[in-house]
């Protein structure tokens, strides 16, 4: 059974996101300014740069809110197009909740928010709350609602801001900074591999497959199948695109961010994630509640991140460098 088709909508969430959607429908919001133009297209929140597309933000008829396309400095999209789109030449299809570049968590008051499946439960898009062009960056703020399936009750609210600016040698900075908050009580994420902040790359990123040429290497220098579950301040995926020419992902983990450094849930079909719930789960002889935390009614916590799309290797981007001027170390 397709989960999209039986989505479970709170009834206030579905007032919110009626207006959202009907307020824009015949006159569709728009911001422009500094090369920057964002409109408000069916379901989703468009973004281009110079006439050009850099990404949508999907919140519509979705179990989580996803980036797609993300377009990389060569003008190549660097993440997998399936599920949005199939029968993709050399594309694989496993695990179709890898949409792009999204947030999810494995077990939230044991509810799975990362999944597509029966019973998973749905991160509703609740409401727009700014967008702002200022300094050739565009920012976008957004509130969303973690709903139970099996209730229909809101679980937890998160609060997301998303900066994009595109620097002049083409690359491309997203800084994400997501707020998780118990407003209705406890919130207990349970240690487990699947989340939390990820990417599925672009069948040539991959180090397997049919076309995969490309290669991971982190901040501690560990290349590969190496960085699987390992912490690092930043990990990089690069390859090749369709053309040959040499391209990369990095995803920074701010000092900041909550239990910095974080883990890495980094395969090498593709799945790049930054995960500082899964230390029970990545680090050998490590009890398996490690990475477990509660927050309290009231409270909150706060993971910070900034991705990357840049030309040629880590080293000829200067990642390292990149990663120090963004933290100021």
């Amino acid at each position: 059974m397709n989960p999209l088709k039986h989505l479970l909508i709170h009834p206030l969430l579905l007032i919110l996101a009626v207006w959202v959607f009907t307020s824009s429908s015949s006159h569709a919001q728009q911001i422009k300014g500094n090369g920057w133009q964002v409109s408000q297209q069916g379901g989703a929140w468009q973004f281009r740069y110079q006439g050009k597309l850099v990404t949508s933000y999907h919140i519509k008829s979705v179990l989580r809110p996803y980036f797609y396309p993300l377009i990389g400095p060569t003008g190549e999209g660097v993440t997998r197009k399936f599920p949005m789109k199939e029968n993709v030449a050399h594309e694989s299809t496993d695990h179709p909740h890898h949409r792009g570049l999204w947030f999810g968590l494995g077990k939230v008051n044991g509810i799975d928010f990362w999944h597509e499946k029966e019973g998973a439960g749905q991160i509703v898009f609740a409401g727009l709350k700014g967008i702002q062009i200022k300094n050739q960056a565009v920012t976008l703020k957004t509130a969303d609602d973690w709903i139970d399936p099996g209730s229909g009750l809101k679980i937890m609210e998160d609060r997301r801001d998303f900066t994009f600016k595109k620097e002049a040698d083409g690359s491309l900075t997203v800084d994400a900074t997501i707020t998780l908050m118990a407003t209705t009580g406890d919130v207990k994420i349970a240690d487990d591999k699947e989340g939390a902040f990820a990417i599925r790359t672009t069948p040539s990123l991959r180090l397997k497959g049919p076309v995969a040429k490309g290669h991971i290497l982190t901040s501690e220098g560990l290349k590969d199948n190496d960085a699987w579950g390992k912490r690092a301040k930043w990990v990089d995926y690069y390859g090749p695109d369709s053309q040959g020419d040499i391209y990369g992902i990095t995803i920074f983990d701010h000092p900041d961010s909550f239990r910095h450094p974080t883990w890495w849930h980094a395969r090498d079909y593709g799945l790049f994630t930054a995960n500082p719930f899964g230390q029970g789960h990545f680090e050998k002889g490590a009890d398996e509640t490690a990475g477990d935390y509660t927050i309290k009614n009231g409270e909150s916590l706060t993971l910070k991140y900034r991705v990357l799309l840049h030309h040629g290797t880590p080293e000829e981007a200067k990642v390292g460098e990149a990663y120090n001027s963004w933290t100021g170390k």
